[in-house]
């Protein structure tokens, strides 16, 4: 019992040193009292009393002004292409489009994403339609590794139908363009009656300059091996913004222009790509539709001698 006594005294003396602790701690914040917070309160008055500084009238005029512009850039990017696919077709419409009038020579571009091509049907269908399709380009390299697998059944069984062919080249700017150009020519042998080669030219790389200086030496690169100036492919806009050089004014232009009467650029151009939902039996996918601008004469012109 003795030691329970020394720990009731050790408990008794421990008293004052708690107090002291205690205070320690005078200036703590006293507790909060249950009910509405009187600073939140008072802090609401202060800032309900003061004046707006932006009219309300002038807010909802801004707030509508933002709604028409975002609406407007809205229709233009995302809307607006769609709606010539849309409304009524005022000419003739074949293949499951609208075609474009005042033309006659057709042709389509495919590449591995249209899957295994039945030629037969596709020669088939063109020959009972009344804007058949002459020319087929498709895709074979991209970069300096890359071959479309289906290229070479592709390239064999277009011919054997008796279409002029073509054969592009997908150019990659983070690629050395020697490099480029010796795949292609390792890959792609062009023989009498096809269409002179071709690049398609999306990605600008690193700068614009830089695009264009390497491009020529890819064009050049293959002008030497094949004896003929390579047909360049690109949007209007790509043109217009990466490749304004007259230096490509001399090679043929391919140009890309959906859901549009005629393409806008100010460059010649000889082969049109106008839609990329065209519906060819023999197909199992969209594919890309093109016509060709100029007379027979200048159709020949753009083939391997």
């Amino acid at each position: 019992m003795a030691a329970g006594k020394g720990n009731n005294k050790r408990r008794g003396a421990s008293v004052p040193e708690k107090k002291g602790r205690k205070s320690l701690f005078l200036l703590k914040p006293a507790p909060r009292k249950k009910g509405k917070n009187p600073v939140r309160k008072s802090s609401r008055k202060k800032r309900s009393g003061k004046p707006s500084i932006v009219p309300d009238w002038l807010y909802w005029l801004v707030t509508a002004l933002l709604i028409v512009l975002i609406s407007i850039v809205a229709y233009i990017i995302f809307l607006r292409p769609y709606f010539y696919r849309w409304r009524p077709c005022q000419g003739t419409k074949e293949y499951g489009v609208c075609l474009p009038s005042g033309f006659l020579c057709y042709g389509i571009d495919i590449s591995h994403h249209q899957g295994r091509i039945d030629w037969n049907r596709v020669a088939g269908a063109s020959a009972a339609n009344g804007y058949p399709i002459r020319f087929a380009i498709m895709k074979a390299t991209e970069g300096s590794t890359f071959t479309d697998q289906e290229y070479p059944e592709n390239i064999r069984n277009a011919r054997a139908e008796g279409f002029v062919c073509g054969v592009y080249h997908f150019y990659n700017p983070g690629t050395s363009p020697e490099k480029q150009a010796v795949h292609y020519i390792n890959t792609v042998e062009l023989l009498k009656g096809d269409f002179v080669p071709v690049v398609d030219v999306e990605r600008t790389g690193r700068s614009s300059a830089e695009l264009q200086r390497e491009l020529l030496i890819f064009l050049k690169a293959l002008e030497d091996h094949y004896g003929v100036k390579p047909i360049i492919y690109a949007s209007s806009k790509f043109r217009k913004r990466h490749l304004d050089n007259p230096a490509f004014d001399s090679y043929p232009f391919w140009v890309a222009h959906y859901y549009v009467v005629r393409p806008e650029t100010t460059k010649p151009w000889v082969l049109w790509q106008f839609t990329d939902h065209a519906s060819v039996e023999g197909i199992g996918e969209y594919t890309d539709l093109n016509v060709f601008r100029g007379s027979e004469a200048d159709f020949n012109s753009l083939r391997i001698k």
